[in-house]
């Protein structure tokens, strides 16, 4: 894959994020960074999310941060708002809505867009799942359906502390068995970029299907 990925279990925002965040804001060269909250629902709900992760990252070296306005209400400014990033940020929430919303405003090109540039790419939760090639729709019934699929052959588990047997059913019922299932802590995650993916965050991942734990800091190199 071109570009960075960065999935996050869920916790987005907090103090424990910050060294994780200001990595990727080095990556994207300093921003824009653009923070849109599209697994909220639309109003106030979108608003607060998205203003949350304004705050966030400009204490964390951007140089530039803005919030998007909602594609959903707003999708001709919008997009022009989320083409200018060069650090995109995907915050939690539903992930059938976000991904509802990607699909159906252009914003999943633009996704791509930046990608296939170099640019940066973070979701936490709702985010870091709809990005795979397969997530896990909890509000669906347990549904498990294709994602955008930026990051391939790979399902997220986030908030992630163990358990979670009706996810881990849901997955091993729809996805085949060599997809790498991550699951991912909160104020945690994994980098993902053409070299392979690097542990983050405060506390470890785990591939789950192979009862690999990913200390902070480790590495699984691309195949």
């Amino acid at each position: 894959m071109r570009g960075t990925v960065c999935l996050q279990g869920g916790g987005e925002f907090s103090p424990s994020c910050v060294d994780m965040d200001a990595d990727l804001v080095a990556r994207a060269g300093g921003g824009p960074v653009v923070v849109t909250a599209l697994a909220g629902a639309p109003g106030q709900d979108y608003r607060t999310a998205t203003a949350n992760g304004v705050r966030h990252f400009a204490t964390v070296g951007a140089t530039a941060v803005v919030g998007a306005p909602d594609v959903r209400e707003n999708p001709e400014d919008a997009l022009a708002v989320l083409r200018t990033a060069r650090l995109l940020v995907l915050p939690g929430g539903s992930p059938a809505r976000l991904l509802a919303a990607l699909r159906s405003s252009g914003a999943g090109q633009v996704v791509a867009d930046l990608l296939d540039s170099d640019g940066v790419v973070m979701g936490a939760s709702a985010g870091a799942m709809v990005l795979c090639d397969w997530t896990v729709l909890p509000d669906r019934g347990m549904r498990v359906v294709a994602g955008l699929g930026v990051v391939p052959q790979t399902v997220v588990v986030p908030h992630w502390s163990g358990g979670r047997e009706d996810w881990l059913a849901a997955v091993d019922a729809a996805v085949a068995p060599q997809v790498s299932v991550l699951g991912l802590p909160e104020e945690s995650g994994v980098v993902v970029d053409r070299t392979g993916l690097l542990a983050v965050g405060r506390s470890p991942s785990a591939l789950l299907r192979q009862g690999v734990e990913l200390a902070v800091g480790s590495r699984v190199e691309a195949a």
